[in-house]
């Protein structure tokens, strides 16, 4: 369990021994929270609640979508196909499932066809399909977004 605070826990090994920051609170700061490795709050020991809402809400204005782009961007395909068009891939786009930026590691995209349009890492979506057949019998692999 990770708490983000101040000051931060988390109740994993690394963490209790005194070490510092553990993985799982790099990972919610770098990754979920998309500071950077070089941002003061990434390395800080706890963080305020004033520090905590900065936080948020440069999250919340980097996931604002233009209006105009995002009704672009679900546009769909001819009637009868029953497909919709990829969405466009943006510099803040990150995959649903590693959470690592789209554009940044460069690896092949695919993206949900029949419902929501959004692009995922093909190496990221094998891997949720491989799980997806070890919990369910199903031939139809689902978006991990939209599902």
């Amino acid at each position: 369990q990770v708490l983000v605070g101040a000051p931060h826990s988390c109740t994993c090994a690394e963490f209790l021994a005194g070490s510092g920051l553990c993985a799982h609170l790099c990972w919610i700061l770098l990754k979920k929270y998309r500071l950077p490795r070089d941002h003061e709050y990434a390395c800080k020991l706890g963080l305020l609640e004033r520090e905590i809402e900065d936080v948020l809400q440069q999250l919340h204005q980097e996931q604002t979508p233009n209006t105009e782009e995002t009704l672009f961007s679900q546009t769909l395909h001819q009637e009868n196909d029953g497909c919709i068009e990829q969405r466009e891939i943006y510099e803040d786009d990150v995959c649903p499932i590693c959470q690592e930026e789209l554009l940044k590691k460069m690896l092949p995209v695919t993206y949900c066809r029949y419902s929501c349009g959004n692009n995922v890492h093909i190496e990221c979506m094998k891997i949720w399909a491989d799980h997806q057949d070890e919990l369910e019998n199903e031939s139809v692999v689902k978006c991990p977004l939209c599902r």
